[in-house]
């Protein structure tokens, strides 16, 4: 496999540049180097911080339960041998609302996320705003990239995290499993992977580099990506979709509700979502996007 660092980095990036040069026509991955410069978190969050303010809050992982307290002394202790057990995908609503205000406002480059809309068929949210918290050497457990196709936009507030990064035309050399789970590679370990068992990965060419406090990375739709931690960290991450992923979103999304909701449910939904795409489209060329 052939792995390069070259992952754009730009400061003070406007969000007419971020849609002109990473997210159209060619969706790439960048890194924005202050986009958290306002966050109360920096300098706040820190695993003896959610420790001592919330060690009563119990968390589940991986068919574990613990407190945080627990998690925080587990964390302190970490080491690549025996990390600590990762808290990751943890939903902020379901926290003390007060984290909110402790990482608001997002940055400029996740505006006009078409999940926020009021129109958005879907009585829950799809932004998925979520929280990871993690010590030295534990690791996001899978290659994949983000469901229903949405980009995802990764805020670093504590720490540092190592990521590999593929673009979706190397799908083929990333074993995707069958079924519901394609967005999810059967690699169990890509920095050490068997290419007896899966050889084509030999082939593969991604990106690997380093995501520090205070830094966003953002991974378009369809990107495979994965981490681990180089020290204990915390971040915070949100899901989103707009005209550069609505056809691949639509048909992940349309396919969920035939399973759950049947084959008339699932036509009526892509006809409405069809007409929301380019109802926020022209709202988008217009700047009146809500």
């Amino acid at each position: 496999m052939t792995l390069s660092a070259d992952v754009a980095r730009c400061s003070d990036l406007s969000r007419r540049d971020f849609v002109r040069d990473y997210l159209t026509p060619s969706p790439r991955p960048v890194i924005l180097t202050n986009a958290l410069a306002s966050w109360p978190a920096l300098g706040k969050w820190t695993p003896d911080y959610f420790g001592e303010h919330y060690g009563d809050v119990s968390v589940t992982i991986d068919g574990r339960t613990m407190s945080v307290r627990e998690l925080a002394d587990a964390i302190r202790v970490s080491t690549p041998e025996r990390p600590a057990p990762y808290l990751r995908n943890s939903l902020l609503s379901r926290w003390p609302a007060r984290l909110m205000d402790d990482v608001s406002p997002l940055p400029r480059c996740t505006e006009h996320n078409w999940l926020d809309s009021r129109l958005f068929p879907s009585r829950d949210s799809l932004k998925y705003f979520e929280l990871y918290i993690g010590g030295r050497g534990a690791a996001f457990p899978v290659l994949h990239y983000d469901g229903l196709h949405t980009h995802a936009f990764i805020m670093e507030i504590y720490g540092e995290k190592e990521f590999w990064v593929y673009p979706p035309e190397q799908t083929a050399f990333l074993y995707p499993r069958p079924g519901a789970e394609s967005s999810k590679s059967q690699i169990d370990d890509i920095e050490h992977p068997d290419l007896e068992r899966f050889p084509l990965f030999a082939q593969a060419k991604g990106t690997r580099f380093r995501l520090k406090a205070g830094e966003t990375l953002f991974v378009p739709a369809g990107w495979w990506h994965t981490t681990r931690m180089l020290t204990p960290a915390i971040s915070v991450s949100v899901n989103s979709a707009d005209a550069a992923n609505w056809r691949a979103f639509k048909q992940d999304f349309c396919a969920d509700v035939a399973q759950e909701r049947g084959p008339l449910r699932a036509t009526i939904t892509r006809a409405y979502l069809g007409a929301f795409g380019g109802l926020c489209s022209g709202l988008e060329f217009l700047n009146l996007f809500v």
